[in-house]
């Protein structure tokens, strides 16, 4: 990859605290390399459907996932409990290229699985106390090309990014706390993504 490839984005977190960063390599991975682990995520990966209450109904999470870890483990987020499953060799490789790559240490993964453009995530932090008290989250996307949007909590400003095919994305510490982020549906999309969420957690 091309050093220059990198990008700095400040991101706003209080008058008190300043900015906090985030990196993105929007050509991280050939395409190439990208295509082989798209595939292999797909079709190796135990896609779990998870169900979520919202406004007093229970509704299927509008994509699919799991969490790769230590299987001692477990993570909950939205009343949603998942059980780790150990990281498969070809993930751990994975693992280990983004810790070289941002100089940060993850030993866990949300990995999600959309499906086509009907597939999202809505407005959220990864800011569970289980994660530490500034989490660093590292994020690889994989097929089609999202919008990932993030929204300050106080300020309401708004800052979008498109995520092409391979690249990686780093949340510096102090964005969970301060901002929310999603991915919207898409309704006319019908390619997939897989996009993995790296984690530290004690």
């Amino acid at each position: 990859m091309d050093l220059f490839d990198q990008q700095v984005i400040p991101v706003n977190l209080s008058p008190e605290l300043g900015t906090s960063n985030i990196v993105f390599w929007p050509n991280w991975l050939s395409g190439a390399e990208a295509d082989q682990l798209l595939s292999r995520a797909i079709e190796q990966t135990e896609w779990r459907q998870d169900n979520i209450r919202i406004a007093g109904k229970i509704i299927p999470v509008p994509r699919l996932q799991n969490w790769f870890g230590d299987p001692a483990t477990s993570y909950t987020y939205s009343g949603i409990c998942l059980q780790a499953v150990s990281f498969p060799d070809w993930m751990e490789q994975l693992r280990l290229s983004v810790e070289g790559q941002t100089g940060q240490p993850f030993n866990r993964a949300l990995v999600n699985y959309y499906r086509h453009g009907r597939d999202s995530v809505d407005w959220h932090a990864d800011d569970e106390k289980a994660l530490g008290p500034a989490p660093v989250i590292a994020s690889v996307s994989l097929g089609a090309e999202r919008v990932f949007q993030l929204r300050h909590n106080l300020s309401r400003e708004k800052l979008s990014i498109s995520l092409p095919h391979g690249s990686l994305l780093l949340m510096g510490a102090g964005i969970q706390q301060h901002w929310q982020h999603r991915l919207a549906k898409v309704g006319d999309l019908q390619e997939p993504r897989v996009n993995f969420t790296f984690r530290y957690m004690e």
